[in-house]
């Protein structure tokens, strides 16, 4: 049998492209190596942040914490108190909470006030993804910690106020599904794993990873949560850990429940061997693995050897592509304090719409909570599953998902605490639908005078694709 090509590592793999440091402007060739420029990143990055008085002031800041009552273990909300300090030198054993909040005011030191100005980003609806890649990828990095706008080339009243980022990020994770570059892994869960064998003529792959990378980055730092579950191995690789065999649970479980079973039992009269077949090709795990038999003594070699063929090997050079165009918005020191579970809750925000906890954070515009259509609207809410809450939420918001601290932390683009707003206006038979205004996260809900109309016309905004208008007039 013949031996696998030779497939390059992480460390050699180039940017492909001409990159500048968002914070010194150096230019990298295209030659560079990712580990060249990744290491780079770390260092210029963080070199203004070497003096930051261990003091500061994080008051305001709201995170979750894992305590024990009588009922077991539960996440609570609370909010940092300034009399607590934070130890900065072991911030890696502090709780979640605690190392939540570190993080966001030290991705705060990286921001580029608005007052600075904003970048505005010209894609087409027609061709989101191809329009939105190009865009993107002519930015010069150090923009990505600024303020981005959208503009729809098709349609020049559409007036960005922040909430467009947060829709259009969705929109592009959705359609990077719908096209299979993310795939949904083998298991009872929803998640996605990267999949580089889709081939298109249009789109460049290595640029898509790296724009890919870009997308996740700035929805982290802009605390948007993601729409779609990217997959334990590749949360594992963002972190720069091992992903090890308990991880293939996420990813694939027939692979992991095979795995295991050659762990734990007696393998010796197995007609097994250093290889692998994957897309029609036998695949050689080692320098002539073809010939080198799987025993009891080098079956964890093997193992090994397989996780990293299908969670690393088989991704590169995209999945390093991906890392570079992610660490030019978060530089990856700052994350090796996180668990993958930690980094996972603060990615992808909440599992679960509260409606509880929704209506409590929401205020009322020329209308108040005891007004009979406000009373139906809630009552209506109050009878959906949640993939109908979640599109509910994308059409008010842009996001399908509520941050992980919950509703009482909805913000602007640029920070600032957006409740979700109610506001009444007449009702309209020429144009009775709802409205919503993602830049603040407002909904003008007309005062419809049935409730069985309401429903109606507020199921319209989930089953009627309304969120091609993005979300407004």
């Amino acid at each position: 049998m013949g031996c696998c090509c030779s497939i390059k590592s992480p460390s050699q793999t180039t940017l492909g492209r001409e990159v500048e440091c968002p914070k010194c402007q150096q230019l990298f060739p295209s030659y560079t190596t990712n580990h060249a420029f990744n290491d780079h990143l770390d260092n210029c990055l963080l070199s203004s942040q070497q003096n930051i008085n261990k003091t500061e002031d994080y008051r305001g800041i709201k995170y979750w914490e894992k305590v024990q009552n009588e009922q077991g273990f539960q996440w609570v909300l609370k909010e940092y108190n300034p009399s607590l300090q934070i130890n900065e030198q072991n911030i890696s054993s502090e709780p979640f909470g605690q190392k939540q909040v570190w993080f966001r005011a030290k991705l705060e030191k990286l921001r580029i006030p608005w007052q600075n100005g904003c970048t505005i980003l010209s894609v087409s609806q027609n061709h989101l993804l191809e329009s939105s890649i190009e865009s993107i990828m002519k930015l010069k990095s150090r923009l990505l910690h600024g303020e981005l706008k959208i503009k729809f080339q098709e349609d020049q009243k559409v007036q960005d106020a922040g909430g467009l980022l947060r829709e259009w990020s969705t929109s592009i994770l959705q359609q990077l599904v719908e096209l299979g570059y993310l795939q949904k892994t083998e298991t009872k869960e929803l998640t996605y794993k990267f999949n580089p064998n889709i081939q298109s003529n249009t789109i460049d792959k290595r640029q898509l990873f790296s724009f890919l990378g870009i997308i996740v980055g700035k929805c982290l730092f802009e605390r948007i949560p993601l729409s779609s579950f990217l997959d334990r191995t590749i949360i594992k690789h963002i972190l720069r850990q091992k992903v090890i065999l308990e991880d293939i649970k996420y990813f694939d479980e027939d692979l992991f429940y095979s795995w295991q079973y050659l762990l734990n039992n007696n393998i010796d009269q197995l007609d097994l061997y250093f290889q692998l077949e994957y897309i029609g090709k036998t695949i050689n795990l080692k320098e002539n693995g073809c010939e080198i038999k799987v025993t009891n003594s080098n079956v964890q070699e093997y193992v090994n050897l397989n996780i990293f063929f299908y969670t690393q090997q088989f991704l590169e050079p995209y999945l390093s592509d991906f890392l570079t165009g992610f660490y030019q918005v978060i530089p990856k020191t700052l994350l090796r304090i996180f668990k993958p579970q930690e980094l996972e809750m603060i990615l992808f925000g909440l599992p679960f719409i509260d409606l509880q906890d929704w209506s409590k954070y929401t205020i009322y515009k020329e209308c108040s909570a005891e007004d009979y259509f406000i009373q139906w609207f809630w009552q209506i809410l109050s009878a959906w599953n949640q993939a109908e809450l979640s599109q509910f939420l994308r059409f008010c918001t842009g996001s399908t998902r509520v941050p992980v601290e919950g509703f009482s932390k909805l913000e602007s683009n640029r920070g600032e605490i957006s409740y979700f707003c109610i506001q009444a206006s007449e009702f309209d038979k020429d144009n009775p639908y709802p409205k919503a205004h993602t830049c603040f996260n407002r909904l003008e809900l007309p005062k419809y005078q049935e409730l069985e109309t309401m429903e109606v016309f507020l199921k319209a905004t989930i089953h009627e694709a309304l969120e091609g208008q993005f979300g407004l007039e």
